[in-house]
């Protein structure tokens, strides 16, 4: 049995693992049994502290007897002990579910704290940076199939959840017709699913036909306000939702295209991935 176990434990850990990057100065072990603060907000760690590293278990119930929460926070902190941090903050903790492919996932930065008694650090936050390349259709983007466009995504982390805030933006040539969109949302997120709001402008310039019978197309402009729901998983965001026009200037002709048009209403629909 003990060989099996070394000889699988790269691809199916036979007992769940506690990894450890040091990105700060060494310190001394400590006892694997010694105290372990658990925080969920960074602003409440206090502020006479230093962050040396990083520690994470991925477990899958599939693999291993023994994975679940309790077990999961009794290896981190074990970990942290050794890396010599006497606190950790919870960045990621995710239970199994179909989701995540019954994974339990647990993340979190590791502390040196040299003085509890002090005062907790009010501007410190947990903020991640994302960028991300999508295809789109919508009123939002318009058409973004042969063009990706992209977007940049700042995360905060508030403890029990996320929330964010982004920037969009896209430029394509499709078919000889040019088009560009920007756009600012905010939103939450909670475990994989998120729900955001943006507002966007999409602009599409005057078009002269090549046959001299047609009429002119464009110019198009029209403002949305776009909300979304998601599911965010590593790498892959999946989003769609209606938008609602705030402002349009179109240009009428035999030609017209509105982007995400379904009946009398408009929707938005999504894919973004990051690497």
């Amino acid at each position: 049995m003990i060989t099996i176990c070394l000889a699988t434990t790269t691809l199916f850990s036979c007992a769940p693992q506690a990894t450890f990057i040091r990105s700060g100065q060494s310190f001394p072990p400590r006892a694997d049994d010694d105290s372990v603060v658990i925080y969920h907000r960074a602003q409440d760690i206090p502020i006479d502290s230093e962050r040396i590293g990083r520690v994470q278990l991925i477990c899958a119930p599939m693999w291993t007897k023994s994975c679940d929460s309790i077990t999961a926070f009794s290896l981190a902190k074990q970990r942290v002990n050794r890396a010599g941090g006497n606190a950790l903050l919870i960045t990621t903790f995710e239970q199994p579910s179909f989701w995540n492919q019954r994974q339990l996932t647990l993340r979190g930065d590791v502390f040196l704290v040299h003085d509890f008694s002090s005062p907790p650090d009010t501007v410190s936050n947990e903020s991640r940076h994302w960028l991300y390349a999508g295809l789109g259709f919508g009123p939002e983007v318009g058409v973004s199939f042969m063009l990706p466009h992209f977007r940049y995504y700042n995360f905060q982390n508030r403890g029990n959840f996320y929330t964010y805030f982004g920037v969009g933006a896209h430029l394509n040539i499709m078919m000889g017709v040019f088009f560009c969109s920007l756009s600012l949302s905010y939103g939450i997120q909670r475990s994989i699913f998120t729900f955001d709001t943006s507002i966007g402008a999409w602009w599409r310039p005057r078009i002269r036909p090549y046959n001299e019978d047609s009429p002119v197309s464009g110019p198009y402009f029209h403002s949305t306000l776009n909300p979304k729901v998601g599911l965010r998983f590593r790498n892959v965001w999946l989003k769609a939702g209606p938008s609602i026009h705030l402002y349009r200037n179109y240009r009428r002709s035999v030609d017209d295209f509105i982007p995400g048009r379904i009946g009398n209403r408009y929707f938005n629909f999504e894919i973004l991935w990051t690497w």
